[in-house]
């Protein structure tokens, strides 16, 4: 797939990718649900640290948030929470001791891992309890957005696949698996999200051409000027043990 530039978004991410309190509440509700509790959670491919702050609400604990692009860290160190700890580092080689993590979340990102297989093993290494992977799969269904861009369909498509990742995992050592729906808010209303979408801050739409892009925002924005009612979404979660 394709790579995308973060240190180029990371100036717009966080105004392009915002989600509602509603919404990170949601999420840390259903983190919550899977586990016992933690006192120490890697926050892996954090970008702007906008789940890292909430993981430290919702857990009490220290996070240790890991993300390789510059510019994203450069973000995320804007938010200043005591409690959040920002690294500069892949998913391949995770700058952590053996058996240090209690819990590791990852949010939209395992899609740019340069090698899957050796991220989890590095998973396995550095975390005792759970791991939760939020996100698009390739076998999942493509996220209620995206019908304004057909092509995004086609980019989901080579994201990895919910087999696959388990299979990767058993390889590392993990035996249990659970997916889970998720529905989150995007939004108030769908003229909230033309703005949002504009900035082109998600995968899909940047690697989509730019007419396409153009052809799908006309039509987003005829569609907000008569579609009412708030914007939800339904995501993955895979738990992994």
């Amino acid at each position: 797939m394709a790579r995308v530039d973060y240190d180029k978004q990371s100036a717009n991410y966080d105004q392009g990718r915002t989600l509602p309190d509603e919404a990170i509440a949601t999420w840390m509700v259903a983190a919550r649900r899977h586990t016992q509790g933690a006192s120490t959670i890697l926050d892996l491919g954090s970008g702007t640290g906008r789940f890292s702050g909430a993981l430290a609400d919702a857990f009490d604990a220290k996070v240790i948030a890991v993300e390789p692009s510059d510019g994203m860290r450069q973000q995320a160190k804007t938010k200043r929470d005591n409690r959040v700890t920002i690294l500069g580092a892949s998913a391949e080689m995770l700058p952590l001791a053996n058996a240090t993590i209690d819990v590791a979340w990852l949010s939209n990102t395992i899609h740019h891992f340069d090698d899957v297989a050796t991220a989890a093993a590095e998973l396995r290494r550095v975390t005792t309890g759970t791991v939760l992977i939020r996100g698009a799969f390739g076998d999942t269904p493509v996220p209620s957005l995206y019908r304004f861009f057909p092509g995004s369909q086609h980019v989901i498509e080579n994201f990895p696949t919910t087999e696959s990742i388990i299979t990767m995992f058993q390889a590392a050592g993990f035996t249990r698996f659970y997916r889970e729906k998720v529905e989150q808010l995007l939004a108030h209303n769908l003229a909230d999200m033309v703005p949002r979408m504009r900035l082109r801050a998600d995968t899909a739409l940047e690697l989509i051409s730019n007419e396409e892009f153009e052809s799908g925002m006309n039509l987003l924005e005829e569609t907000a000027r008569t579609e009412t009612g708030p914007v939800l979404d339904l995501m993955d979660l895979l738990v992994i043990r």
